[in-house]
């Protein structure tokens, strides 16, 4: 027996050593990991705009530099006087908005009526709108181009607009049914029994509640219209239409690309864009989160 609880109390006592050791391991294997990234992720950008202060002759110079030994601001002249991107900006400026109102009515509604109101065909609409996002972009190419040409509104906004709805207005609409399904469902059954319409009860109890839901949607909306280019490039055939990123391609010719001038274009695309993004992230973030757990 002395043997026994002897024994047994060196199990009790023995120390856990290795748990701390490995805990900090994971650590910093996790930070590491996050650096790697961070920088693999951010040099890009960092080039993006070292190279559009670079005058013509430093870009390819040898040995390449990163940062420029003479900066100038000559390539951003050229593209706000030069270029027709100003107008390109202005363009998917209202695009953008436009698709992210229209999707937010549109996407809103259609989720709150898939989340709420129970009628036949729920779950294939739900899988349906799922199934669409699988589809290459190259398969609505021509449909797209057909339909915006039927309906008149080729090489124009509406008709970019359209084109970006079909991208944006399905994965939306899915999102926003997650949406409303984390506001508990009594809330609104009880303002309904006080004598609240329904509508009523959506303007004041759903909405409140799905505010970060709704402004992460209005924000991923806009985002992908912004950087859209592939329905863009294909209905637009002027500049009255032509967005941003499809006007990055003017100042590729068809035996040189002013590199300078296309960095500086591109900067001044994702900075505003940039900077928007991190002001109203907590927003996003809260948003894409408030769905993950029902109410």
């Amino acid at each position: 027996m002395t043997a026994l609880n002897t024994t047994q109390h060196n199990r009790v006592r023995r120390p856990r050593l290795s748990t701390p050791v490995l805990s900090r391991f994971g650590a910093g294997l996790s930070y590491l990991v996050l650096i790697f990234l961070t920088v693999f992720g951010l040099l890009p950008v960092v080039v993006m705009i070292a190279t559009s202060f670079k005058p013509a002759d430093q870009i390819f110079r040898l040995p390449a530099t990163l940062l420029p030994s003479s900066p100038t601001l000559t390539n951003y002249v050229n593209v706000f006087t030069s270029s027709d991107m100003p107008r390109a900006i202005g363009n998917s400026v209202l695009a953008a908005l436009l698709t992210a109102l229209i999707t937010i009515l549109l996407g809103g509604t259609a989720g709150y009526a898939i989340a709420r109101i129970r009628f036949r065909g729920t779950g294939p609409i739900s899988i349906g709108l799922l199934l669409g996002q699988l589809l290459p972009v190259t398969v609505l190419l021509l449909p797209l181009f057909k339909l915006v040409s039927s309906m008149g509104v080729l090489d124009t906004i509406p008709g970019v607009v359209i084109t970006h709805l079909t991208i944006v207005l399905p994965l939306v609409t899915w999102m926003a049914t997650s949406t409303v399904r984390s506001v508990p469902v009594e809330l609104e059954e009880a303002a309904m029994i006080d004598g609240c319409t329904r509508l009523r009860a959506v303007r004041t109890v759903v909405l409140p509640v799905a505010a970060p839901g709704i402004v992460a949607l209005g924000i991923f909306s806009f985002l992908q219209s912004w950087n859209e280019f592939v329905f863009a490039s294909v209905v637009s055939r002027s500049m009255s239409s032509r967005t941003a990123p499809v006007a990055l391609t003017d100042f590729a010719g068809q035996f040189q690309v002013d590199w300078g001038a296309t960095m500086a274009a591109a900067t001044v695309i994702s900075l505003p864009i940039t900077i928007v993004f991190l002001l109203v992230q907590r927003y996003f973030i809260q948003g894409m989160s408030a769905g993950a757990v029902k109410g």
